[in-house]
């Protein structure tokens, strides 16, 4: 569970927290105010353009394209480390048949880095297993991510579908901007507690925001990443 291995690699870094966590596969209406648990100013639109607008258009796909200078930095705070963890991803050369990127992951007590260079659909399998590697699955290989594949995201959508686990519901709370990322939040909710929030956009194979709760009726996150700073490439 994406959580679960979240949460033992904080421990390995940085001490964690225990306990397992809910998956969902499909996305599904209830939801908290994500701009405000998203982190307060961070979440702010720019500009009277992006205020005006409502949907994040999905066209079908996401892009995963790989990018030359494609870059992400992202703050990391988690009960189960003492203070801020920084995560960085970074694209260094691209071609059709080659891919090299950098991970970083630093958190107070430890620092874990990788460099892989491999064809575009086997990156991620060298990555795995580190936790640099490991905290990217928070983007492309999201869970929740197919679900929203193809739609277009306004303002006010919202499904809701039952499984193993309980109800599952989701709901597009606002368009909020990252380190200039525009994006969709969203919340999922199992059995009405919030579980998981994320900021998404087609445009950018890794989230603007995320933020996991470890066991339903939790108020504070087990775990939140927000992007402070961001280059699309070339």
């Amino acid at each position: 569970m994406l959580l679960a291995a979240v949460m033992v690699l904080l421990a390995g870094c940085g001490g964690g927290v225990g306990g397992d966590a809910t998956t969902a596969t499909e996305p599904a209406t209830d939801a908290t105010d994500v701009t405000t648990a998203a982190g307060g100013d961070s979440a702010d639109q720019n500009g009277d353009a992006a205020a005006e607008r409502t949907t994040v258009t999905f066209n079908g796909t996401w892009d995963q394209r790989y990018r030359t200078g494609q870059y992400y930095r992202y703050d990391i705070e988690s009960p189960s480390i003492d203070g801020t963890a920084t995560y960085e991803w970074e694209v260094v050369s691209a071609t059709d048949d080659e891919v090299t990127v950098r991970t970083k992951l630093v958190t107070p007590n430890a620092t874990s880095e990788q460099t892989v260079t491999a064809p575009p659909d086997e990156v991620y399998g060298e990555l795995a297993g580190s936790p640099s590697g490991s905290v990217a699955t928070l983007g492309f290989d999201s869970p929740y991510y197919s679900g929203v594949e193809g739609e277009t995201l306004s303002v006010g959508d919202s499904w809701e579908s039952s499984g193993p686990n309980g109800t599952v519901s989701f709901e597009v709370e606002a368009l909020s901007t990252y380190a200039g990322l525009e994006c969709a939040e969203f919340v999922v909710r199992t059995n009405g507690s919030v579980f998981w929030e994320s900021c998404v956009t087609p445009e950018s194979p890794l989230p603007g925001y995320v933020a996991f709760y470890e066991e339903e009726g939790d108020e504070t996150p087990a775990f939140e990443m927000e992007l402070v700073e961001y280059r699309s490439g070339n």
